[in-house]
């Protein structure tokens, strides 16, 4: 299924929004209506159907919409709520963060979703950045429930002993599990602690919650100390203001037990304290149109873009046939860009902050590239004959790609695009950065409307076939 070809009659393969272990995550977009909805693959037999049997259930403004499911040859595909604001890590510069009023409007908005999830008796056992959307007006939405499992049934509540999540975010008691079980909530709520601090310091205190690891055991004595004045530990504990600090340091204590509940949390002085325009999102992110797609008892009736999925949709959806080409996409104005009614298929997309334009045509913009992975020592093999699968070493992997762009001069142009295929978010970032000051003698400033293009990832490669996730 090539990016930039027809997926059924009228919609549009637009955008690969993601990628990992499950499978993959692309943008359908209608030709008419406009309409988006994110269609994610997973293997059969990996969860798919009861991943998607817990999403249907939830209905919360900062929980991702499950829109439906569909069982297809090999594969089970979940219809998805788009989220046009990308991923969360996305907006953390590795190393500083990013300003406090936006880190705590998130926080409050994620800690807002797990407490509707707990209520509903659902761990999501993976929160992270890069497990945290946007939408088109800045609001955060908890996705991706390939690990989550119910923890209580009216009364009931019931012991997890499964060791799972991501490890840097794992809770000390997760990574015990096997030995001995663990209250749900309470490791939620670590690893959502963990993601307030990676935003306002753009860096993760340790590579796993154990005594093993000598900068969690520094903050397991100092957090369990019950002197108040005992010396703060050294490193990103350093880059906190004061109330910042005293609220993680309740929420990622080290016993369980002790670690408050998440209502009380919401209390704490550092969260209640208001900011100038806290409420505003961030600029340039304010919606011009309605991007996601709604359920019908949730469509206005001037909602022109809400999207609602029968059966027969979704079936027909996935009775496909392959594309036969694939398409660049150039830097132009969209053909109904100018109507005033439905924005053009480019400004639906995923607007991306990893990219390097060059002042040089595509294929030596990608030579440049390869010549300094090498140097660099990254292993690096094409996938196809413009996008690069790049392993960065420490469990990092990206793809890059490259793309001609059109532009009024005559001077060739093009643009590198890097996106995360595995790995830590903040890693990710950190070796992009990389990458992008040793291309400055051949980079460029952006050209107009810049942020609206896209490239085709797997350009020739079809949704239902055996994906290579390097």
């Amino acid at each position: 299924m090539a990016a930039g070809g027809e997926f059924v009659e009228g919609w549009l393969v637009a955008q690969v929004l993601g990628e990992g272990a499950y499978g993959e995550v692309r943008l359908l977009v209608h030709s008419h209506s406009g309409a988006c909805v994110a269609l994610k693959a997973v293997r059969a037999g990996e969860g798919g159907a009861r991943e998607a049997a817990l999403h249907r259930a939830l209905r919360h403004p900062h929980v991702l919409r499950c829109l439906g499911e569909r069982r297809h040859d090999h594969l089970h595909y979940l219809f998805l709520e788009y989220a046009q604001g990308g991923e969360l890590f996305d907006r953390i510069e590795p190393d500083a963060g990013m300003p406090p009023q936006d880190a705590r409007r998130y926080w409050r908005q994620l800690a807002a979703g797990l407490h509707y999830l707990h209520s509903r008796g659902v761990a999501h056992r993976d929160i992270k950045p890069e497990n945290l959307l946007l939408d088109n007006d800045d609001n955060l939405k908890i996705s991706d429930f390939g690990m989550a499992t119910l923890f209580r049934h009216g009364s009931r509540e019931r012991l997890l002993a499964r060791v799972c999540g991501t490890v840097p975010y794992a809770a000390p008691e997760v990574l015990r599990a096997e030995t001995r079980p663990y209250r749900a909530p309470p490791a939620d709520l670590w690893a959502a602690a963990l993601v307030l601090l990676a935003m306002l310091a753009g860096e993760l205190p340790w590579e796993r919650a154990s005594l093993e690891d000598p900068r969690y055991a520094l903050w397991s004595a100092w957090a369990e100390a019950e002197r108040a004045d005992a010396a703060v530990p050294g490193g990103v504990w350093r880059k906190l203001s004061a109330g910042a600090l005293a609220l993680l340091r309740r929420a990622l204590r080290p016993d369980a037990a002790r670690r408050p509940a998440l209502e009380a949390l919401l209390e704490h002085r550092w969260l209640t304290q208001s900011d100038i325009d806290l409420a505003q999102p961030r600029e340039g992110t304010k919606r011009v149109w309605s991007s996601q797609p709604l359920m019908a008892a949730e469509a206005g009736a001037g909602d022109q873009d809400a999207v609602v999925l029968s059966a027969a949709d979704m079936d027909a959806l996935l009775s496909y046939s392959q594309p036969a080409h694939t398409d660049d996409l150039l830097l132009s104005t969209p053909p109904d860009a100018t109507q005033g009614t439905q924005p053009g298929l480019l400004q639906r997309l995923v607007r991306r902050m990893t990219r390097v334009w060059m002042r040089c045509d595509d294929t030596a913009a990608l030579k440049a590239l390869t010549d300094l992975l090498d140097e660099k020592r990254y292993v690096w093999r094409r996938v196809h004959p413009r996008i690069l699968a790049i392993d960065c070493g420490d469990e990092v992997r990206m793809r890059a790609w490259a793309l001609r762009v059109c532009q009024e001069d005559s001077e060739a142009h093009s643009v590198l695009e890097f996106r995360r295929s595995r790995g830590c978010g903040l890693a990710f970032k950190r070796r992009y950065l990389e990458l992008r000051r040793s291309l400055q003698p051949l980079s460029t400033p952006p050209p107009p409307r810049a942020d609206m293009l896209s490239a085709p990832l797997y350009a020739l490669e079809p949704m239902d076939t055996a994906m290579d996730l390097s």
